[in-house]
């Protein structure tokens, strides 16, 4: 504590309410079970919390910049004396008090297998058809935590198929089952990976915390979706190799520390939930598609394609009267996000029709111009020639 302020030997109000709740993982009680149950001599409880990021090198940062330290609430009920700093400093600043002066603190609760996940994910294998074989392996996952009373443990994973065959809609099925957030980054429109993943420092222009990280902070538990879409088209400026830095990402022992350039603080993103799409195996590393588990997603094909097709309608629809087998079969003769937009123009044609159904008249037309077959007259006040 400085000379000038000599009174304030204890921590401020809001950090002694702090160092009270931030309890061991190990001592934190099971939400809704009552008084556990006494364990075995010997036997330790598995975590229900981690922290997702080291609390105490981030009060290290904050008094790297004040030079004493950081009093929390008292910083402005005491009117303190503040640092003098460069804007891009002071926005880095703004963001290291924001995460100290978080409620939540550094602990998030881990996903523990449940019976309602286990329904949940039976009803994504109907809607989901094509991706039974890695709904099925998140279903074994749960199966396993609630056998061991342990947390869910899911291997990064890469579904392989051809564009539009409904990866991003399965992955997002997927998270709604667990019951926790998605992240999904389109790797395809992402210039910078290192941005991605450990952001920059304020050296950088434009310099910001890591998207993954920001990602892990806004979800409710330490094991939220990272969607990775198109993982095998990652673009990224001449002197960066992007699936080196994303193999920390990939890799347990030092995913569980990475540090984050812009605030200088590690994270835990080891139990995230990652799922990476692809369109073509052969353009990724030979090191990156070793730490993935492949699961090669075929075209929705004959029975399959209707149901998703049913899904789409019905999802699109609302007040719209679920069409007949026949309007289904007519729609079911392209890939689901080609299907999808031709359903939104089918609407749109009913709805000005004034009729709340659709019919194969309508599918038509939303076909013909959704795939630009329509007849085509010339383009501004030039005429055809004969």
């Amino acid at each position: 504590m400085t000379d000038d302020h000599p009174e304030y030997v204890h921590p401020p109000r809001a950090e002694r309410r702090r160092s009270q709740r931030f309890v061991s993982p190990a001592q934190t009680p099971v939400r809704g079970a009552g008084t556990p149950e006494p364990l075995p001599a010997g036997a330790l409880a598995a975590p229900r919390e981690i922290a997702i990021f080291d609390h105490s090198a981030l009060l290290r940062q904050l008094e790297l910049i004040y030079g004493r330290r950081y009093m929390f609430d008292d910083e402005v009920e005491l009117g303190l004396p503040q640092p003098s700093l460069s804007n891009e400093e002071q926005l880095r600043l703004d963001k290291l008090r924001w995460l100290a002066d978080d409620e939540r603190g550094p602990l998030r609760p881990l996903l523990f297998g449940s019976q309602v996940m286990r329904d949940r994910l039976a009803e994504a294998r109907l809607t989901c058809p094509n991706f039974v074989t890695v709904i099925d392996l998140i279903d074994r996952a749960v199966a396993l935590s609630v056998l061991t009373e342990t947390a869910l443990v899911v291997p990064p994973i890469l579904l392989l198929g051809p564009p539009g065959v409904g990866k991003t809609h399965a992955s997002k099925a997927i998270a709604a089952s667990l019951g926790t957030a998605i992240q999904a980054i389109s790797c395809a429109t992402n210039s910078d990976c290192q941005q991605l993943v450990v952001g920059h420092p304020t050296s950088w222009r434009g310099a910001r915390m890591g998207v993954v990280n920001e990602a892990l902070l806004g979800a409710d538990s330490a094991q939220p979706v990272l969607l990775l879409d198109e993982i095998d088209k990652f673009e990224s400026h001449r002197d960066e190799q992007p699936y080196a830095v994303l193999l920390n990402l990939l890799e347990p022992q030092n995913s569980d520390a990475i540090l984050d350039e812009y605030l200088r603080v590690p994270f835990d993103l080891s139990r995230m939930i990652i799922i990476a799409t692809a369109n073509d195996v052969d353009r990724l590393p030979a090191f990156i598609q070793d730490r993935l588990l492949m699961v090669e997603i075929a075209p929705p094909l004959g029975a399959d394609l209707l149901v998703i097709t049913r899904r789409i309608v019905t999802e699109a629809g609302g007040a719209i009267t679920v069409p007949g087998d026949g309007v289904i079969a007519r729609l079911a003769r392209a890939h689901p996000r080609q299907i999808k937009r031709i359903v939104r123009l089918a609407l749109g044609y009913a709805a000005g029709a004034g009729r709340s159904h659709l019919t194969v008249t309508d599918v038509e037309a939303a076909e013909r111009l959704a795939v630009g077959t329509a007849t085509r007259g010339p383009i501004g006040f030039l005429q055809a020639r004969g």
